[in-house]
């Protein structure tokens, strides 16, 4: 089996293809050329756009691809909502003609990530299950949701084979802690620099933080075993934490005080978010093992050792 990873150099990308090269043979198309850590031995990396469609076709037919993970995505909430043409050119279209070259070359199965996190919108119930209503606030959500609609009108007209998963808010090793997401990288990369951080709203917010490493074996069953066909898996956490019992988790792990500046909240951000995981436990016997205190004290270690910290 060879199986295509687009964003493969990426956060979840890079954890996924170290799981799936233990088993397969792995080619990443990426726009980046580097990762933290090094890839793994036999790995093909190739480097391009999405939006180069002769390019995609090559890669599919070179390699003889059967399998796709699509993470490659260029926006956040914030940068999608904010430019949301930009958004649809960069990330919506050539996903679309990534599935016309897949049903061209005969691609037989795509896995993608989507946004458990931004699809749902506003929470009608404590815990979202993937028959809560899809109504996002932000139009990274609604990208997001959209390839997901895509996936299904490709699997009904040429049976195209599709898994989606929705994951809450993983973090860990490899997450760029300079963005403008991934609270739980910016917060703990601040504290240990001495940076002050800020937080829209109150710090009543609301995540099921849950480390990168607990959601890679799902994604990789997906693939490996042919596990979940045609449906649909939330990821998160076993609970979820507001961003100030956050931080007092960095300030105890780090030793360190945050200066917290509290801004006004934001009408992209869905005020909480718990994600209800039982079709992942029933499909792949899947759950969290790792608990916050820990997933943050190994990504500080993480930091530390890729010499990150000033």
């Amino acid at each position: 089996m060879t199986i295509l990873v687009t964003g493969g150099n990426g956060f979840i990308g890079s954890h996924l293809v170290d799981r799936l090269a233990q088993e397969a043979m792995v080619v990443v198309l990426d726009r980046r050329e580097r990762r933290y850590d090094p890839v793994p031995p036999g790995v093909r990396v190739i480097l391009g756009s999405l939006s180069d469609r002769d390019l995609v076709r090559n890669v599919l037919t070179e390699f003889g691809i059967e399998t796709i993970y699509h993470l490659a995505w260029s926006s956040i909430h914030e940068s999608a909502t904010r430019h949301p043409v930009a958004d649809i050119e960069s990330n919506l279209m050539p996903t679309v003609g990534l599935l016309e070259t897949c049903r061209e070359v005969g691609v037989r199965r795509v896995i993608y990530v989507s946004s458990g996190g931004t699809v749902y919108g506003l929470p009608q119930t404590d815990a979202l299950a993937e028959d809560h209503p899809t109504d996002p606030i932000n139009a990274y959500g609604v990208t997001k949701l959209a390839v997901e609609k895509y996936l299904r009108v490709y699997h009904h007209l040429y049976g195209l084979e599709y898994v989606v998963f929705r994951p809450s808010v993983p973090y860990g090793p490899r997450q760029n802690p300079l963005g403008r997401q991934g609270a739980v990288a910016v917060f703990l990369y601040r504290a240990l620099c001495g940076q002050p951080i800020v937080i829209f709203g109150d710090g009543q917010t609301r995540r099921d933080f849950f480390f990168v490493a607990d959601m890679i074996e799902p994604l990789a069953q997906a693939a490996l075993r042919t596990q979940g066909s045609n449906q649909i898996f939330n990821l998160g956490g076993e609970r979820s934490y507001t961003l100030n019992e956050l931080v007092a988790v960095i300030e105890e792990i780090t030793g360190r005080s945050l200066t917290v500046r509290y801004e006004p909240a934001r009408r992209i951000d869905a005020p909480h978010l718990h994600l209800d995981c039982r079709a992942a436990a029933e499909i792949f016997g899947w759950h969290p093992v790792t608990p916050l205190a820990e997933g943050i004290r190994r990504t500080a270690e993480w930091m530390q050792l890729v010499k990150l910290l000033p």
